[in-house]
């Protein structure tokens, strides 16, 4: 039982305080990356090509949220100012966290407006659609064209038939065997029957060819007709019926379920469909402009009361090991914050997996290394020192990286995959443990300098 309280006040309460203030800067970095993506897309334009457009936006978004943090801090502190202190200045502080908030929550209602109307409209699917509703309609048009032919084929038959028995009658008339008033008479009814059968047999092809061009023509007005209709409802987004089967499925479906059972709607108008939008990215942005101000007012408040009480029965060597637990988090979540930067920038995908096994393979770094100092463990002679500290520093901070490396594979290995490519990720997770390492060396190793010059 004591192991359990030592390990909740000396461990968990620790981490999970920092876990708070880290989400407090996460809700932060959330924050600026819809204000970069927002300015990103405005500040882009073949008229302006001076500056990158997302260097601009980066300028913006820095001052912008890094003065959003700093005045919610400021205005934590400022209960403790002296009587004395410009009220006018305390006027700016309100000023400058009004400001970026409202920046914020516009553009935050521009990000979500963008994202979920028609958000699942993709111009390539559509037009692959649209192709194939042409294509099958010329299909159907020339299939038909194919069957009215053989029909007029099938009714001309007959008529074709007698015409060619006529003239074949015709054509093997002779006069053996006949006198020749009976011979001329014979002639006369062959030629009139050839005739006969001829002229009906045009009439008929006329007649039949006309039924075959209505019958043709009617089929394929019928059939464009439905195509157009097929085109409308794949493409006239002023049609919210059309538009809405783009939109985000849940909130479609969700709103489409509501009017038909409430209102006996086909679909929701589309003024809903963006209040909604809008509602959503006002409760989000708020959300995390209330927790940006929580936690940077938070930490700017006596933290004592957080504090566990002293234990004396808790020695020396626990109280070192709580610590190490705690610090082993802490540079394990400072590397896989760089790790995730890194691919940030890189703009490649990050898969949660290799976040979990980002951590673990930071948490098994840094405890080897302090399990093994002889690893980074300096010489005692001083000669060069500055030199030989930025040696060993240097050293140090590679190897975590190497370390880091090495067991990111090696549990890639362990948890079922049979081989990890070396990629932006995998190189990244090493970077992250270097730099990592690097920022935690470079103040110590300042301090140490300044202190022996």
């Amino acid at each position: 039982m004591q192991l359990i309280k030592t390990m909740i006040n000396h461990v968990f309460i620790p981490i999970l305080t920092l876990l708070f203030l880290c989400s407090g800067l996460l809700a932060a970095v959330t924050s600026a990356t819809i204000e970069y993506s927002v300015f990103i897309s405005l500040f882009t334009s073949v008229q302006q090509t001076f500056i990158s457009p997302s260097l601009l936006a980066l300028l913006f978004v820095i001052p912008l949220e890094y003065t959003k943090i700093f005045s919610h801090y400021l205005n934590g502190k400022l209960h403790e100012a002296s009587p004395s202190f410009s009220k006018h200045f305390t006027r700016k502080v309100g000023v400058l966290i009004l400001i970026p908030t409202l920046i914020s929550l516009a553009c935050s209602i521009i990000f979500s407006i963008n994202a979920l109307d028609l958000a699942s409209y993709s111009s390539d699917s559509v037009n692959a659609q649209i192709a194939e509703i042409t294509q099958s309609c010329e299909e159907d048009i020339s299939q038909k064209q194919q069957s009215l032919a053989m029909e007029k084929s099938q009714r001309i038959a007959p008529y074709q038939a007698s015409k060619e028995t006529a003239f074949e009658n015709l054509n093997s008339f002779t006069s053996s065997n006949l006198t020749s008033s009976l011979a001329k008479q014979k002639l006369a009814f062959l030629q009139d029957s050839a005739s006969l059968t001829a002229s009906e047999y045009a009439e008929r092809e006329q007649e039949f060819e006309k039924d075959f061009q209505r019958k043709l023509h009617e089929y394929q007005t019928e059939r464009e007709a439905q195509r157009d209709r097929d085109l409308a409802a794949l493409t006239d987004l002023s049609d919210a019926s059309v538009a809405s089967q783009y939109d985000n499925p849940l909130l479609a479906h969700t709103l489409t379920v509501l009017f038909q059972t409430l209102f006996a709607h086909r679909s929701y108008p589309r003024s809903c469909y963006l209040v909604i939008s809008i509602v959503i990215s006002l409760a989000l942005s708020i959300f995390l402009e209330l927790f940006i101000s929580f936690s940077q007012e938070f930490i700017a408040q006596p933290l004592d009361f957080l504090a566990p009480a002293p234990d004396p029965s808790l020695t020396e060597k626990t109280r070192r090991w709580c610590n190490d637990c705690i610090l082993l988090f802490i540079k394990a979540i400072c590397g896989i914050t760089l790790y995730i930067t890194i691919m940030f920038f890189a703009q490649k995908a990050i898969a949660t997996n290799t976040i979990y096994r980002g951590i673990l393979s930071y948490m098994l770094t840094y405890w080897l290394i302090n399990r093994l100092p002889s690893l980074i463990k300096k010489p005692s002679d001083n000669n060069n020192a500055l030199y030989s500290d930025i040696y060993y520093t240097a050293r140090e901070c590679l190897l975590q990286g190497v370390v880091a490396f090495g067991f990111y594979l090696l549990l890639g290995f362990l948890f079922g995959e049979t081989a990890v490519n070396i990629s932006v990720s995998t190189v990244a997770i090493g970077m992250g443990s270097f730099l990592a390492a690097t920022l935690n060396r470079i103040p110590q190793e300042l301090l140490k300098f300044q202190s022996n010059p």
